[in-house]
């Protein structure tokens, strides 16, 4: 395989969905083959967490940075030292300007990828000039869904080359567990044997439509009596969400769990009965849903999912797995629970069998691995 540098201002130990995205690719890539060139948020914290990785990293001395001549100089520094033949821009923008510096240093192939972010920039007139040199200077330009690829492609200009490379889901680690661990979960977590718990993990923030959620409840519990809503994430629309079910009457329905570990996040999604996120479009199509990741987890632990129409949130969704509503109306998605909800057993496993299959056909981790050590 060729010898990768990525070259990235998103990089654990810091936390985020793109430090996630890379971290989980470079995991698909024989570790003597990569290297990594990234900021520091953290110098202790970047110490400690790279002297455990089994490939090479080396820090900009800062929290950020910038296509700049002192960074393009020390990128070209490293092209040399480590023999690189190709330099993946973990997100396109703006670290994909250094394309052309990168082949110049001696790469003979440049990776930007992009997150969803774009998707604003591509409607900003002086942004959608750096994305089209960002397209010009690279080889490919990988985006995680076909919503985002509509929206960017054109900002990126006539010569870029576009490949679909979104996150994966490690199906080893969300599946479905047997009744008797799935009874021990919800003991664990709290829920009653019968409540039907619908469960929604996401920053609190007015896109997610935890508020719809909550303004949907009223009708869930007419058909519903057991259901409860647990919220998990934190963000600054907590006390809103929690003074509209207050207002709804149906605080005691709703449970906010906060964050939480990786491992409960897990347990969550094999315990409750549904996933619900209606997301939506806001900020006249500037705040969106690039893809939804989540919705795949939960459909690779055998739970039926509702999913909002915004962006590329109905891509994750399989025929047969899950529901897609308008999120900005509180009754569709009551009567997508309701729906939901009333299935017998057999259609429930059903659903479960077509999202598990979904996800592992289309979404693991294996398969997406072999799509970029393709495309390097």
């Amino acid at each position: 395989m060729a010898r990768v540098l990525l070259v990235t201002n998103d990089f654990p130990p810091t936390l985020g969905g793109i430090q996630s995205y890379v971290r989980d690719y470079l995991a698909e890539l024989p570790p003597q083959d990569v290297v990594v060139f990234a900021s520091t948020q953290d110098s202790v914290a970047a110490e400690s967490y790279d002297a455990a990785l089994p490939y090479k990293v080396y820090r900009w001395p800062r929290k950020i940075m910038l296509p700049t001549s002192a960074t393009a100089r020390r990128m070209a520094e490293i092209i040399e030292k480590e023999h690189i033949d190709t330099v993946w821009f973990g997100a396109a923008a703006p670290l994909g300007l250094l394309g052309k510096k990168a082949k110049k240093a001696g790469a003979r192939r440049v990776i930007a990828s992009t997150h969803g972010h774009e998707v604003g920039w591509a409607m900003i007139p002086i942004a959608r000039q750096l994305l089209r040199l960002i397209g010009q200077y690279s080889d490919v330009v990988t985006y995680i869904s076909e919503f985002t690829l509509e929206r960017i492609r054109g900002a990126f200009g006539p010569s870029a080359r576009f490949a679909h490379l979104p996150s994966g889901v490690d199906i080893e680690r969300f599946h479905p567990v047997e009744n008797g661990v799935r009874e021990r979960i919800r003991k664990d977590l709290g829920w009653d044997e019968n409540e039907f718990i619908i469960a929604c993990i996401s920053r609190l923030v007015p896109r997610k439509g935890q508020d719809r959620l909550i303004q949907a409840l009223p009708e869930i519990l007419r058909e519903e009596q057991s259901s409860r809503l647990v919220l998990v994430g934190g963000g600054s629309y907590e006390n809103t969400l929690l003074e509209l079910a207050e207002k709804h009457g149906v605080a005691d329905h709703v449970a906010f769990m906060g964050r939480v570990s990786e491992e409960c996040m897990v347990e969550i999604l094999q315990a409750c009965d549904l996933f619900a996120m209606p997301c939506r479009t806001r900020g006249r199509g500037l705040d969106v849903e690039g893809l939804g990741i989540v919705f795949l987890e939960a459909q690779a632990c055998g739970v039926p999912v509702i999913a909002g129409n915004s962006g590329g949130a109905p891509e994750t969704i399989a025929s047969g797995s899950g529901v897609v509503v308008d999120g900005n109306n509180a009754a569709a998605v009551a009567l997508a629970v309701n729906s939901l909800a009333a299935m017998g057993g057999e259609r429930r496993q059903a659903m479960s069998d077509n999202g598990r299959k979904h996800v592992r056909e289309q979404w693991s981790w294996e398969i997406m691995g072999r799509r970029l050590r393709a495309l390097l």
